[in-house]
């Protein structure tokens, strides 16, 4: 089978108009995170010890983009919508198969998303970067990526 490459794997954000998936230029690093909170189940009997169980799950994707502009429906869409007075979602894909990722037979994710968090890095000698961490606004509707 071979090892699966991170390069292969690209973020997609939908447009503003909500009918088309379009590629986000600059893409450098992409990570998800799945994550479930717990709660105690433990009784007087149980102490000292305290057994947990796993509640609702969490899921984060983190990317990282070395901004290529102009991107109006790519990474400039999610700095409006992220840097917007109000909240908003973002639909999200991570598709395999690099740029020429097909729609839906190379879609691993998609999610409805919020923007959490925003930084920007502008080092001397180095290119411009940014970071976003993204949040689920909903359950994601594909989930296959491993």
């Amino acid at each position: 089978m071979g090892k699966r490459l991170g390069n292969d794997r690209r973020l997609w954000v939908k447009n503003a108009a909500g009918t088309t998936y379009y590629e986000v230029k600059g893409n450098q690093q992409l990570s998800i995170s799945r994550s479930s909170a717990t709660f105690s189940t433990g009784t007087k009997s149980d102490f000292p010890y305290d057994p947990q169980s796993p509640g609702t799950r969490a899921l984060t994707l983190q990317g990282s983009f070395l901004p290529d502009l102009p991107d109006a429906n790519g990474y400039e869409r999610i700095i409006e919508v992220g840097r917007a007075g109000t909240i908003a979602a973002l639909d999200l894909q991570v598709r395999k198969g690099g740029s020429a990722g097909a729609d839906p037979a190379d879609v691993e994710f998609e999610c409805s998303m919020f923007v959490t968090q925003d930084d920007s890095t502008a080092n001397q000698n180095a290119p411009y970067e940014n970071n976003f961490t993204f949040v689920m606004a909903a359950a994601p509707t594909v989930d296959e990526l491993k």
